[in-house]
């Protein structure tokens, strides 16, 4: 196996959709496969386009969005290393259902659909995988549609906070601190508003002594007292 493979077959076996198979399923997949780079904000996919091959993020963040007529987005998630991409479409053979963009520089390992679905068809543990993937990004839009139709922003806001406390905060004498990832108008495309009222919730949220903020570094002094505020939004 040359080196070129023999790099490919190493950095597949990293990634979690491909760790089960054998060394020389995984020499198949790397026979196949190519590597895409790109610079951050350009565009990889656009909604709407046909999908020829499954993509794979070997580095860097990739944003997957929805736009409207107005040109408002809607952040669908933000992928990251060993996350796949426009994986419905490949087993479909429909057209993107979201766009995708580079939200850093970006490399994306490229197969082909037909060879992906051909591996899938050889390998059940690698179908399974896939399956798993499916059903964890369909429980996402379901608790993305309930929040979109049920829940206002500042609630939205409140529980974004709350998650992002949880997974990436850190303990401090004073409060759970985080940084947050997006500006103001990226967090309103997640959420699903304006940039506006993302600001102006913010603000409220630090007037209240709910939250202490200093750029993108929020400190939450009281978790609970922030979660028993969800209860109190209507």
């Amino acid at each position: 196996m040359h080196y070129a493979k023999a790099d490919l077959v190493a950095t597949l076996r990293r990634l979690p959709l491909f760790t089960d198979l054998s060394e020389q399923e995984l020499a198949l997949v790397a026979g196949n496969v190519s590597r895409l780079h790109f610079e951050q904000g350009a565009t990889i996919f656009s909604e709407g386009d046909p999908c020829h091959a499954l993509l794979i993020v070997e580095e860097g963040t990739v944003k997957i969005f929805k736009s409207s007529p107005d040109g408002r987005e809607q952040l669908i998630g933000i992928e990251r290393r060993g996350n796949s991409l426009a994986v419905v479409p490949v087993f479909d053979g429909g057209r993107y259902p979201a766009s995708a963009e580079a939200a850093s520089a970006a490399v994306l390992l490229h197969l082909p659909a037909d060879n992906f679905r051909r591996i899938c068809l050889q390998s059940p543990e690698l179908a399974l995988k896939v399956f798993k993937v499916l059903g964890h990004r369909l429980r996402h839009l379901m608790s993305l549609v309930e929040e979109l139709s049920f829940s206002t922003v500042r609630r939205r806001l409140i529980a974004h906070l709350l998650r992002l406390a949880e997974d990436t905060g850190q303990q401090t004498p004073n409060g759970i601190q985080f940084e947050l990832p997006e500006n103001n108008e990226e967090l309103a495309a997640r959420l699903g508003t304006v940039r506006e009222l993302v600001s102006r919730n913010l603000g409220r949220l630090h007037g209240a002594g709910l939250i202490e903020m200093h750029r993108r570094t929020i400190r939450v002094p009281n978790p609970a007292a922030l979660r028993d505020e969800i209860a109190r939004v209507h």
